[in-house]
């Protein structure tokens, strides 16, 4: 039996027979369609498998978001950041390679032409033309033999060792024969090595000068009982004195001076002589004589080691000075010294195993090698 309402409202009782046809209602006498319960479970069930279906493309989709959501386009990745910023450092340390290397050599002297030079190979190279015999190359110079800041000092080099004497200059002609000439009226104050002012062609005396206090003297051994000595000395003692103490060089005349209570310790060179706005220059030793056991001779060894600047000055043929020195007796073991000496300050006395006393200099212009015989 089959139960169910009808549009009235009355429940109308059917056949299971009937299930799916049309009967009549008792009560309004209208017809009425009766339910198949078979067919309402289908119906279910279909709709359930619709359900479904329309359940899927939603997983699908929130599926797909929460893919999308774990990584943004704008999310920070470390690693990638930090591989661009490597390959970014390589390009830039490539750019200033070649910039530095082949870019800026175009604005430097010579600007693409001595890039031409540098790059294309020597066949390649415009040579001139000539018929027989290739021109002869000029083999490169080496270094410039003397002094080798000559060209940087005018005419009249002048220079001590130790550095820092006051020097001074007059014409011979306007000098009296002997006495200092710094106070005589034309005396010009030198402004020291290579800063000379330009002096016209002649004669003239050159003084150099040192405070007998002077920290580049009291240095030396004894020195301080040299000077006791010579407080109470007459000049024909103080000149002695002088002589014994000091190394000599190409002064004409060495003496001390005392004026107000101040000793000063002169060096002077007259026959200074400038020609063709040239001169032989003027260089004073105040070196100490370092005496060894009973020679009176000095050592070598310890006035460089010890008293000389180790300023590179001069430059000449130091195997053809190395012989000269052989010639006239110097001993093996004294003869780097003294080219030492040489390359320094270009001049140094030396007392030769036969008891002479020999000035060696290297000529300021040209690098020669001269040995003065000097008497002491």
């Amino acid at each position: 039996m089959i139960e169910f309402k009808a549009e009235c409202g009355h429940t109308v009782r059917a056949k299971d027979e009937d299930a799916g046809g049309v009967v009549r209602c008792s009560y309004c006498g209208k017809s009425a369609n009766v339910p198949d319960p078979q067919g309402d479970e289908l119906d279910f069930l279909f709709s359930d498998v619709q359900r479904q279906e329309n359940e899927q493309p939603r997983r699908r989709r929130k599926q797909k978001k929460k893919a999308a959501t774990k990584r943004k386009p704008g999310d920070l990745n470390p690693f990638a950041i930090v591989l661009r910023m490597c390959y970014a450092a390589l390009l830039l340390i490539i750019v200033l390679v070649v910039g530095r290397k082949f870019v800026m050599p175009l604005f430097e002297e010579g600007g693409i032409q001595t890039v031409i030079k540098r790059t294309t190979p020597s066949s390649q190279v415009d040579q001139p033309k000539t018929r027989g015999r290739q021109p002869r190359r000029t083999p490169k110079p080496a270094a410039r033999p003397g002094l080798i800041s000559r060209n940087k000092y005018p005419n009249l080099y002048t220079t001590s060792t130790p550095s820092g004497a006051a020097i001074y200059c007059i014409q011979a002609d306007r000098a009296p024969a002997e006495g200092r000439i710094y106070e005589i009226s034309g005396c010009l104050r030198l402004d020291g090595v290579g800063k000379q002012r330009d002096l016209s062609d002649g004669n003239y005396i050159v003084e150099v000068v040192f405070p007998w206090g002077d920290r580049n003297l009291t240095r030396y051994p004894g020195y301080n009982d040299f000077r006791r000595s010579l407080q109470d000395a007459d000049d024909a003692k103080r000149n002695d004195l002088l002589q014994r103490f000091f190394i000599p060089d190409e002064a004409t005349d060495f003496f001390i001076h005392e004026s107000d209570g101040q000793f000063s310790l002169v060096r002077q060179y007259r026959g200074v002589t400038i020609r063709n706005r040239r001169s032989r220059g003027v260089r004073a030793l105040f070196l100490p004589r370092m005496h060894v056991g009973e020679d009176k001779g000095c050592s070598i060894e310890a006035l460089v080691n010890n008293y000389i600047s180790t300023d590179v000055n001069y430059s000449f043929d130091q195997d053809h000075v190395r012989s000269e020195l052989g010639f006239y007796n110097v001993s093996e073991s004294d003869q780097p010294f003294v080219l030492k000496t040489l390359v320094r300050i270009g001049i140094i006395p030396y007392l030769t195993s036969d008891g002479k006393l020999r000035l060696f200099k290297i000529d300021i212009d040209d690098g020669r090698f001269a040995a003065k015989l000097l008497h002491d």
